[in-house]
């Protein structure tokens, strides 16, 4: 069993590289430098209650920050800043249920997830209810960890200037999933490298010949790639820094799957963690 698990983590880890490699490519590619750039902050704020061997709660703020664009026409009309600065706040809250088989962990968690969108003009403000249902596996092996995570993320309310005020509540479902391999260089800190595919599965039935795509519901098929790659340092068993760079791709499933956007990200999570028991 262990020798089997050995080998699926180096499969991770060797399809981590390609894909690395391979948005390396896209990075550098005379197409992807004619689309929009942006380079951003990404800050988590993490505290994680533990209330028993088998049940967590979590609440989490987070803050995006556009200090850069480039190649986006939309920002060249007059009185329109070349960056769109907090351009994202975002909240998650709920249980978690934990589950370990020995060096096997299983977490569910099941989360509210608030999104809101400054838009340039101060007069507006886009926002959205969700429902998060990630399932989470974790195996380890020695000074390596093997981690896959599925959201299924669940718009229900999208308010902003271009829906209806009917058309707000809704439904749409996008599926995002996580592989990332860390490995522990010591006690303390740890490497970490990682990707994450979306796919829209539910287009809402409303408004999907309107606009789609966040902050709208969400758009079907394939249309966004994440890739990450740092390190998480353990101050103490309850208190942890992760620092990451996250290279992300867009691309839109409606034309072929064209690339429309590359973003980058300075992502930084700070956990604490408050054990009750």
């Amino acid at each position: 069993m262990e020798d089997m698990m050995k080998k699926r983590l180096l499969l991770v880890s060797a399809a981590l590289l390609v894909i690395l490699c391979v948005s390396a490519g896209v990075l550098t590619s005379p197409a992807a430098a004619e689309k929009p750039v942006a380079a951003r902050t990404w800050t988590y704020l993490n505290l994680t209650t533990l209330l028993s061997p088998n049940w967590a709660w979590v609440v989490m703020p987070g803050h995006r920050y556009e200090f850069y664009r480039d190649n986006d026409p939309s920002r060249d009309a007059p009185g329109v800043p070349d960056t769109k600065e907090t351009y994202f706040w975002e909240f998650f809250t709920g249980p978690v249920y934990i589950k370990k088989f020995g060096d096997l962990t299983l977490k569910l968690p099941l989360w509210y997830y608030y999104m809101g969108f400054p838009v340039n003009s101060t007069d507006k403000y886009f926002y959205s209810h969700n429902i998060e249902f990630l399932p989470i596996v974790e195996y380890k092996i020695d000074r390596l960890k093997l981690y896959n995570r599925v959201i299924f993320h669940n718009k229900v309310y999208a308010h902003n200037t271009v829906y209806t005020k009917e058309q707000y509540s809704g439904y749409s479902l996008l599926i995002r999933e996580k592989f990332q391999v860390s490995y522990a260089l010591t006690k303390e800190f740890a490497l970490i490298l990682a990707d994450e595919l979306f796919f829209g599965a539910i287009e809402d039935k409303d408004t999907k010949d309107i606009a789609k795509g966040e902050p709208f519901f969400a758009q079907k098929k394939f249309n966004k790639n994440r890739l990450y790659a740092g390190g998480a340092y353990k101050f103490t068993p309850f208190l942890n820094l992760s620092l990451q760079y996250v290279y992300e791709t867009n691309y839109n499933p409606d034309n072929d799957g064209a690339l429309t956007e590359r973003d980058h990200y300075i992502m930084t999570t700070l956990t604490y963690v408050l054990k009750l028991f």
